[in-house]
């Protein structure tokens, strides 16, 4: 729910925790995710490749 865009606090609620650490725990498979596409996307990437092969 979180990677399409549900609030955590909605899911908080769903999941009926008191404290949003106990919801943080589930979140750290969309942070992962989120690493790996700013990795493979962020522009700078690209411009070190391009001085690495000049």
């Amino acid at each position: 729910m979180l990677e399409n865009g549900a609030d955590i606090r909605f899911i908080q609620a769903m999941q009926g925790h008191s404290d949003l650490k106990s919801t943080e725990a589930y979140t750290q498979v969309s942070v992962e995710k989120l690493r790996a596409m700013h990795q493979a996307t962020h522009p700078a990437k690209g411009k070190a490749a391009k001085s690495e092969e000049n």
